[in-house]
């Protein structure tokens, strides 16, 4: 454990990518656990990626997290389902891509080369104003979230301390490569956090107790994991399992049962489903994130 018995445990949150279907599905499930008596805005840690990092700086910032639907409300009125249904399958090739080269940061400088040139249906300008809720919002305290630079294919994690408006690093997270524009912060260009790994989480820093909320599958510990929706499941997997040998860690996964597979997870005519899900898996996960959020 990282602290001792008698003070008083640090806890940490880590919000996975996911698209528009993991956007509500994470708001739905976090709605659920504040009506349940569990507000994980109370870690002193937050890393989101992607889909996660707009969810994460809305828990951090203590507001309601219902605010993500209003952004998903916004892109369903600019970007039309025919390239929402492009956009997922460009990440999903672009995760297998990183994620089996032999070099993967060599696979996201040519992701990112592609990105860069790239016509979108939306300029940085437009894109960035969906996101408009955190124009001039102050850093939350705790929250980091990651992207990747187009140039050098490097991983970047931001926070408070970066010096990056809020805004610009919630959008670059989320910048499906080929979908949406990339983002321009201090001269250089980010693209989607969740290319190589949905979670990202072991750059959370340590903590004694780790909550991870999971858009896509990884697997039971010790399990097999189904690496069929997106190849960063292979590493989001081995980092949580690493995890696991040092913090008291609960992953939660959705349960997307009833909704035909493949989920495509930028549909936006199933994220209203992926919300009531969550709200309902809520209430089975309660008791367990409890024993571990109350130790």
């Amino acid at each position: 454990m990282t602290s001792q018995r008698n003070d008083a445990p640090t806890r940490a949150v880590v919000l996975g990518g996911g698209g528009t279907v993991g956007v509500a599905w994470q708001t739905g499930l976090l709605t659920g656990l504040r009506e349940a008596g569990i507000d994980l805005a109370g870690a002193s840690a937050i890393m989101g990626t992607s889909a996660g990092a707009l969810v994460g700086a809305l828990l951090a910032s203590g507001r309601d997290v219902t605010d993500a639907l209003a952004v998903l409300a916004a892109v369903g009125q600019k970007v039309d389902f025919k390239s929402l249904t492009a956009g997922s399958e460009s990440f999903l090739d672009a995760s297998r891509q990183a994620a089996h080269a032999d070099d993967p940061q060599q696979a996201l400088r040519a992701i990112g080369a592609a990105a860069q040139q790239a016509t979108t249906a939306l300029t940085e300008d437009d894109y960035l104003g969906l996101l408009d809720t955190f124009d001039g919002a102050a850093w939350p305290a705790g929250f980091r979230c990651t992207a990747i630079n187009t140039d050098t294919g490097e991983l970047v994690v931001w926070d408070e301390a970066s010096g990056v408006p809020l805004l610009h690093a919630v959008a670059a997270s989320c910048v499906v490569p080929m979908l949406f524009p990339t983002v321009t912060i201090d001269g250089a260009r980010y693209m989607d956090g969740g290319i190589l790994s949905h979670l990202n989480a072991t750059a959370t820093p340590p903590s004694d107790v780790l909550v991870v909320l999971s858009c896509l599958p990884i697997g039971s510990p010790g399990g097999a994991v189904d690496t069929t929706r997106s190849a960063s499941t292979i590493r989001a997997n081995a980092e949580v399992a690493r995890l696991r040998k040092t913090t008291r860690l609960v992953a939660v996964e959705p349960d997307f049962s009833d909704i035909e597979a493949p989920v495509k997870m930028l549909d936006p005519q199933i994220a209203g489903r992926a919300l009531h899900i969550g709200k309902r898996q809520a209430e089975r996960e309660a008791a367990t994130i409890r024993t571990v959020w109350d130790f």
